[in-house]
């Protein structure tokens, strides 16, 4: 793997979640003859970072200027943190060696379930709530779908989208998706304020004590195990092949 290139994007709202470029230092240590850069808007990481390893300050909304193109692109959890997607993936392209890959993940913020879900007021609520606030903003978080198309027109080929069932608690009988909801879980307890703080007070003009008032109604519709909701995890990759 010598002299590959990987650049790992990463967005303010994953510092929220404990992901301090976890991914790119992953990486780095499972491939040391790669090159992995990670883009932050800030200097949030560890100083124990790998050798090939570096950490760059900079809005990936901006025009990019490397000087050297990636051989992969890895992009995760960007709804609601993206203006332009059509600019995003074409900067990507642009950036990208001949037949060199970009993937991009997210945890979509709508949800899903059998007739159960009818019992989750509050959830619903905070789901429309923050898809109106992202969209009043400029940067909505209902955007997953269009993600391929819009890979296809920014020029990448062999685009493929796929998904992941995750529930929202440990109420599935499969022992896995148990397991998965468990943790999924504790992760919405831990940045159910960090997701919601600046979208409901700073653009929908809420209160403090408001947010948190709604925040308790969402927390108990997590803990409710009679209620089946779940969400899918997207993964969409694409190619930029070779002319």
């Amino acid at each position: 793997m010598t002299s590959i290139r990987y650049l790992a994007l990463k967005d303010k709202l994953t510092a929220a979640r404990n992901n301090i470029g976890i991914w790119a230092i992953d990486f780095a240590d499972d491939h040391p003859s790669a090159e992995v850069v990670g883009n932050d808007l800030s200097p949030i990481q560890p100083s124990w970072t790998p050798p090939n390893c570096k950490f760059e300050v900079d809005d990936f909304e901006s025009a990019w200027s490397y000087t050297q193109p990636f051989d992969f692109i890895h992009a995760r959890e960007m709804e609601g943190m993206v203006k332009d997607y059509d600019k995003l993936f074409q900067q990507a392209h642009k950036y990208l060696n001949p037949n060199g890959w970009m993937e991009i993940q997210t945890i979509e913020l709508d949800f899903f379930g059998d007739e159960t879900i009818a019992k989750a007021a509050d959830f619903r609520r905070w789901r429309d709530l923050l898809i109106e606030a992202s969209e009043k903003f400029g940067k909505s978080m209902s955007q997953v779908s269009t993600w391929t198309e819009r890979m296809r027109k920014a020029g990448f080929q062999n685009v493929k989208a796929e998904n992941r069932t995750l529930p929202f608690g440990p109420w599935p009988k499969d022992v896995k998706l148990k397991e998965l909801g468990r943790y999924h879980q504790l992760q919405m307890f831990q940045a159910l304020g960090a997701y919601s703080s600046a979208p409901l007070i700073r653009i929908l003009g809420w209160k403090p004590e408001e947010v948190e008032v709604l925040l308790a109604g969402v927390r108990r519709d997590l803990k409710d195990r009679s209620i089946h909701a779940y969400t899918k995890v997207h993964f969409i990759y694409g190619q930029k092949v070779a002319d």
